[in-house]
């Protein structure tokens, strides 16, 4: 049974040949098992015609660009994104559109003392609640929104950008109502506010661009300062103050500084009598400089950057996300919990496979809580019922589903690995992708490894593990469908990949070796790369290049895709994927390049548009790609599987919410 197997940009040597280019090649296995007859002389190929199409998305699944999430209670909570409003009842596993303005919403506020009273909203538009979401009504600001909270049904604040700037927090402005929003008026402040919480109808905070905390306990007629977050020499003030209160007296206080490229120093406060704040937690970083407003010495918090926070009416309790923008997706967020105020701190495990984008976080209990990734521009809400010690994804879907690679065996087998929550979940579906369960486990992940999956037939499969450590990346065997797996070989050196053409050639590459097998994996051998010169393809080919560099694509295509590949102008090719004769050449992420028909036929499948016309397809993105066939084949689009059954030119979402 021939497979198509995944090749990831390798970088390995300019200088490659393809021995057999000039050679007989022998019959090679087609997908179902049968006997195909390549041609005997791949020179003679004409060169492919080359057709450019215009692939599709067929449908939009729920999850796509949710921006925030509140939960009031352990069952009821808010979710925006999408021009839209969603509301459940059940603890985030079932949604439904409550509002649906046509206004791109990003941001979303739910007052702890006033659980019924909900703001939503986005660029100039804010939309309110007074009845948990039965019914809302819409205010337009002048300028964009950048907070929205009520601490009573009747009065709220809200902060906007400044008349003369649309970005930036030097002069936003401080608005109120005392109608639940109907009608606004701007109050005079002493400095930009930054944001404002409410522990109570008459006793809030702000924060100002300044580093100032003001209070007020007569529900925002008068505002003293009470504490300055002292800049340290030579840095700017922070960049940002989020403030969280717990009760009428307790608030904590979230201070990030600058932030630089992927790293981001920030301190967290707290207060019990509104005057005095106390450092409780830190996280210094080399790129970012040390923690804001000198905290001393206290416990270090998570991550390299601040995520976000969240804390508990009522309680001591609160936690802290932190996210590493550097890291794996394996390994880009995770948390920090508090019971007794800030005094000990528990460092809960990196989150497996979290989108890497934490944009909300809420907990209604030190063990209860939820946290919505935003990566790719897909919403992943997951939920933790231990306290952040382990999470289940909740939305859009409740089932299995893989989100670090697939491999399919036929146009309905595959296996995939990962789920939210879970790194080493192996999995397997019966029906082209549309649903999973899962049948075991893949050896442990290092924190910082990525992992590729190759299935040959319903037994046999392989893994490997790319790891920056040398020494480190790893490729296992299994011969009963994932229930063992044997450690095959370590390799050396990073950039590890693996690749299949058929059941028996296979080869292993890092950026400086390369390990041939001819049985099927049962054994390996390194490839000599300065034996094989006589075949050399540019140097900004090292995906394709690697292959062929093997000998082990005894494909009558290798000839025309070489040429083919020179020809092009776009820029590196990044994947490449085999099954018999047909070749999936990525190009770049708006589209790919698939060759049939022993190299004589090619399509440029450019970028996808969204049937819908929404504006908001996803791209390709291709982090995996697995075509079986000429016709069959799926791809990773954000977080969503795809499938195609056509070559490319209509794709439908393999797995579903509701399957």
């Amino acid at each position: 049974m021939a497979k198509s197997r995944l090749v990831t940009f390798a970088l390995v040597a300019a200088a490659v040949t393809l021995s057999g280019c000039n050679q007989t090649q022998s019959s090679q296995s087609s997908h179902d098992g049968s006997a195909t007859t390549t041609s005997k002389n791949t020179k003679r190929l004409p060169m492919p015609t080359v057709e450019s199409i215009d692939g599709k998305v067929l449908g939009q699944p729920r999850g796509q660009f949710d921006n925030a999430m509140r939960f009031s209670s352990a069952t009821t909570g808010y979710m925006v994104g999408n021009g839209r409003i969603l509301k459940t009842t059940d603890g985030g596993l079932h949604f439904r559109t409550v509002a649906h303005p046509g206004v791109e919403l990003t941001q979303l506020s739910v007052t702890m003392v006033t659980p019924n009273s909900i703001a939503a909203w986005g660029g100039h538009t804010t939309l309110i609640s007074h009845n948990s979401g039965s019914s809302w009504s819409t205010f337009t600001f002048p300028t964009r929104i950048h907070l929205a909270e009520f601490s009573t049904p009747s009065i709220g604040f809200a902060i906007t950008d400044g008349a003369e700037s649309e970005s930036g927090n030097s002069d936003r402005q401080l608005w109120q109502t005392t109608d639940g929003g109907v009608k606004w008026n701007q109050l005079p402040t002493t400095g930009s506010p930054m944001s404002i919480s409410f522990g109570s109808p008459s006793i809030g905070w702000m924060s100002t661009a300044s580093g100032s905390i003001l209070e007020t306990v007569d529900a925002g007629d008068v505002w003293s300062k009470v504490e300055q977050i002292p800049t340290l020499s030579g840095y700017a003030p922070p960049s940002s103050i989020s403030l969280h209160a717990a009760s009428a007296h307790v608030c904590w206080a979230l201070v990030a500084a600058s932030g630089q490229m992927s790293q981001g120093s920030y301190s967290v406060f707290r207060t019990t009598n509104g005057t005095n704040w106390i450092p409780v937690l830190a996280k210094a970083t080399a790129g970012d400089g040390p923690a804001p407003g000198e905290p001393g010495q206290v416990p270090v918090g998570p991550g390299s950057a601040p995520g976000p926070m969240a804390v508990v009416q009522g309680t001591d309790a609160a936690v802290v996300a932190g996210q590493c923008e550097a890291c794996t997706l394996s390994s880009s967020e995770s948390i920090s919990a508090t019971s007794n105020a800030g005094t000990n701190w528990s460092n809960e495990p990196w989150i497996p496979n979290g989108m890497g984008a934490p944009v909300s976080m809420s907990f209604v209990s030190l063990s209860e809580g939820w946290l919505l990734d935003s990566g790719a521009g897909v919403g992943v809400l997951l939920q933790t019922l231990n306290g952040g010690r382990s999470w289940r994804e909740v939305y859009p879907m409740t089932h299995p589903h893989p989100v670090n690679g697939v491999s399919f065996v036929s146009d309905h087998l595959g296996y995939g690995v990962g789920i939210p929550g879970d790194a080493r979940a192996l999995l397997r579906t019966n029906n082209a992708g549309r649903s999973w369960y899962t049948i075991g486990a893949v050896p442990k992940v290092g924190a910082t490894q990525t992992v590729q999956i190759a299935f040959l037939s319903q037994q046999r499969g392989f893994l490997a593990y790319d790891s920056p450590a040398d020494h480190q990346s790893k490729v296992y065997q299994t011969t009963d469908e994932g229930k063992y797996w044997a450690l095959v070989r370590r390799l050396t050196g990073n950039g590890v990949f693996l690749t299949f053409e058929g059941t028996q050639d296979g080869v292993a590459y890092s950026s400086t070796r390369l390990w041939l097998t001819t049985d099927g994996g049962k054994s390996w051998r390194p490839v000599d790369q300065a034996a094989l010169s006589r075949f050399v393809l540019p140097p900004s080919d090292p995906a394709i290049g690697g292959l062929y560099l093997t000998q082990t694509a005894h494909l009558a295509i290798a000839g025309p895709l070489a040429k083919l590949v020179q020809s092009q102008p776009s820029t590196i090719p990044t994947q490449l994927s085999f099954a018999g004769s047909t070749v999936a050449w990525f190009p770049d992420q708006n589209g790919f390049l698939l060759v049939t028909d022993n190299g004589t036929k090619a399509r440029l499948i450019n970028g996808f548009a969204n049937a819908n016309n929404t504006g908001m397809a996803p791209e390709l993105i291709g982090d995996n790609v697995d075509f079986i066939n000429a016709q069959d084949g799926w791809t990773w689009s954000g977080s969503s599987l795809l499938r195609t059954t056509n070559g490319g030119l209509t794709w439908t979402y393999a797995s579903h919410p509701d399957s």
